[in-house]
């Protein structure tokens, strides 16, 4: 099997995930099939054209993950990271073809929980994680709400209790050029605004004169 499954807890929801690092077969259109990624979903009966967002270690990784990355995506990783928003950003080709969106992108995250903060360290890698949810069930915001078929299907699960957040992140865009928010969750979309209006003010700004 290439890379284990496991079940952590975030600050916003508990979640299914493997390192990326240990997902081999990486020309592929579709998961390799010995891949703990490829069960994350079988796990929630999820089709595997869909994608799973990544947890990264900070906003150094925008760059080491994506492209073409803008200042006010650059701006909400430095003032929002850690934290409960994921950033959709156009994936660089490190990125397996198979852990892309349709659209040749891919989200990312920097968790605020030190579960997941250590083991992006211990593994030298992002996770891929998605919420611990069979397809149509609410995602856990406690060890006792996972699904009994969620943890008879991941190698290793760790209890936290509950997260701080319960609540999903806030997921947000800027591929095209204004701001998106494709899912409003835990971070007010007010703080997205208020930091991607900031940094097109200073990108307006004219330069001073010395």
């Amino acid at each position: 099997m290439s890379g284990g499954l496991a079940l952590i807890p975030t600050e916003t929801v508990y979640g299914i995930g493997v390192a990326v690092a240990a997902v081999e077969g990486e020309g592929g259109a579709l998961p390799p099939v010995a891949s703990g990624y490829r069960r994350i979903f079988s796990v929630k009966h999820r089709d595997l054209a869909q994608t799973v967002p990544w947890l990264v270690g900070g906003p150094d990784d925008l760059d080491r993950y994506g492209r073409d990355v803008d200042p006010a995506t650059r701006a909400l990783a430095r003032e929002l990271w850690p934290g409960a928003l994921t950033i959709v950003v156009k994936a660089r080709e490190n990125v397996p073809a198979f852990m892309q969106a349709s659209d040749g992108t891919v989200a990312l995250r920097a968790s605020r929980s030190p579960v997941v903060q250590a083991l992006v360290r211990a593994c030298n890698s992002p996770l891929a994680v998605t919420s611990a949810n069979t397809h149509g069930m609410p995602a856990p915001t406690s060890f006792d709400e996972v699904e009994q078929a969620v943890l008879s299907g991941v190698d290793v699960a760790v209890d936290a209790g509950v997260t701080p957040c319960r609540d999903a992140s806030t997921i947000v865009s800027l591929v095209s050029g204004s701001l998106n928010i494709i899912r409003q969750g835990a971070l007010p979309a007010s703080e997205v605004e208020r930091v991607v209006s900031g940094a097109s003010s200073l990108g307006s700004a004219p330069a001073s004169s010395r």
